[in-house]
C-alpha cells in the first residue's frame, strides 16, 4: 500500500509541532539564565558601589587623621616660632607653618570632595538597592512563569508524540525504511510541500517525471535537496 500525501502532510505536521515544543524547552533554561545575569549585574553593580562608598571613606579616614597630624605639627611649630632665637630661624619656622598650612587646606578641600562624593555614592547605593528588589521580583517572576510553562510544555510535547507514534505505526512497511532514515537524521526538514512545481524546501524546479510520480501517489525525494515531497491538501 502505497503512503499517502495525507499521510505525509500529517506527519510532517506533526513533526514540525515536536520540534517547535522541544524548541520552547530549550529556550525556558536559557530564558531563565538570562533572567538571573541580569539579576547577578544588579547584585554586582550594588556590590561595586557599596565597596566604592568603603574605600571613599578609608580614604576620607586617611586624610583626616594627615589633617590631625598636621593640625599638632602646626601648633609645634607656632611653639618653635614663639622660642626663635634669631630672625633667620624665626623666618624659617614661619615659612614651613605658611607651607604646612597651605598644605592642610589643600587636604581640607580633598576631604569635603570625598565627603561629597561618599554622598553621591550613597544616594546611587540607594537607587541601586531599589533596583535591585525589582529586578529580584522579575527574575522570580519570570521563573516561576517559565517553570509552570515548561510543566505544560511537556506535557504537550508528550501528547504530540504519542499522536506521531501512532501515525509512525501507520507507515506501509515497504516505506518505513527509508521515512526512518529521513527523519532519524533530519527531523521535520525531511519533507517538504510541493509548491508549484518546485521544491517547497530548496525551491528547486522539479522534473515532469517526479511531478507525474507524486501525481500517481508515490513518495518523491528532491534531487538537489534530498528532501520527501508531498502535494499539499
Amino acid at each position: 500500500m502505497p503512503v499517502t500525501d495525507t499521510a505525509l502532510r500529517r506527519l510532517h505536521e506533526i513533526l514540525l509541532q515536536v520540534a517547535d515544543i522541544r524548541g520552547q524547552i530549550e529556550r525556558g533554561p536559557k530564558q531563565i539564565k538570562a533572567a538571573q545575569g541580569q539579576l547577578q549585574i544588579a547584585r554586582d553593580a550594588l556590590a561595586q558601589c557599596k565597596e566604592a562608598i568603603k574605600q571613599k571613606r578609608m580614604e576620607g579616614d586617611r586624610k583626616q587623621l594627615l589633617q590631625r597630624e598636621r593640625e599638632a605639627k602646626l601648633y609645634e611649630w607656632q611653639g618653635k616660632l614663639n622660642a626663635a632665637n634669631n630672625n633667620r630661624e624665626y623666618q624659617a619656622v614661619k615659612d614651613q607653618i605658611a607651607a604646612d598650612t597651605q598644605a592642610n587646606s589643600v587636604l581640607s578641600d580633598e576631604i569635603l570632595e570625598i565627603l561629597e562624593s561618599i554622598d553621591a555614592l550613597q544616594a546611587k547605593s540607594v537607587e541601586l538597592e531599589a533596583k535591585l528588589k525589582v529586578v529580584e521580583s522579575d527574575t522570580a517572576k519570570t521563573e516561576s512563569r517559565i517553570q509552570e510553562r515548561l510543566v505544560v510544555l511537556k506535557q504537550e510535547l508528550a501528547r504530540v508524540e504519542g499522536e506521531l507514534k501512532a501515525e509512525e505505526a501507520k507507515i506501509p512497511a515497504d516505506f518505513e525504511d527509508t521515512y526512518r532514515r529521513l527523519v532519524d537524521s533530519r527531523a521535520e526538514e525531511a519533507f517538504a510541500p510541493l509548491d508549484d512545481k518546485s521544491c517547497g524546501g530548496c525551491n528547486t524546479g522539479l522534473t515532469l517525471k517526479l511531478i507525474d510520480q507524486l501525481r500517481m501517489g508515490t513518495p518523491a525525494l528532491c534531487s538537489s535537496c534530498g528532501c520527501l515531497i508531498y502535494r499539499p491538501g
